[in-house]
């Protein structure tokens, strides 16, 4: 016997029940289907809203002098508080300094040394969320 001659035989009630439950079962599938359609879509849209955080940050900035000229060789000094490790590098072209990949969880000091002169000493803190601070830092002559 085969299931049309099952249904065939079974009464109108019972015929009515299998056609609402497949009924049923169709618009749950579909309404699993449009959930997780959704589901998807929003966390697609949710990642791209996320920016990476970084995990280092870049301290950058220009060195001048008094009269506002940039100064090119000057030695900028970065000192990390927490390891007390200096770094040292000489301003570029245009007075231009950059020291990279300076963790988050750090302080920094940063100032400039150059023919006598100097900078104020100027602070990176661990709570500073920028990620590229700008530092631009005025030698001075001593005594002032």
């Amino acid at each position: 016997m085969s299931f049309r001659n099952l249904t065939g035989n079974a009464s109108p009630e019972v015929n009515l029940e299998v056609q609402q439950s497949g009924c049923r079962a169709r618009r749950l599938a579909a309404l699993t289907l449009l959930f997780l359609g959704g589901m998807l879509l929003l966390g697609t849209v949710a990642g791209l809203a996320k920016e990476k955080q970084p995990l280092t940050r870049t301290v950058s900035g220009t060195i001048f002098d008094e009269k506002e000229n940039t100064i090119q060789g000057a030695t900028v000094e970065l000192t990390d508080r927490q390891s007390g490790k200096v770094l040292d590098i000489y301003s570029q072209e245009g007075g231009h300094y950059q020291f990279a990949e300076l963790s988050f969880s750090h302080d920094y000091t940063v100032k400039a040394m150059y023919k006598g002169m100097s900078s104020e000493v100027r602070q990176v803190s661990s709570i500073d969320i920028r990620t590229r601070p700008v530092m631009n830092l005025i030698l001075m002559k001593p005594g002032k």
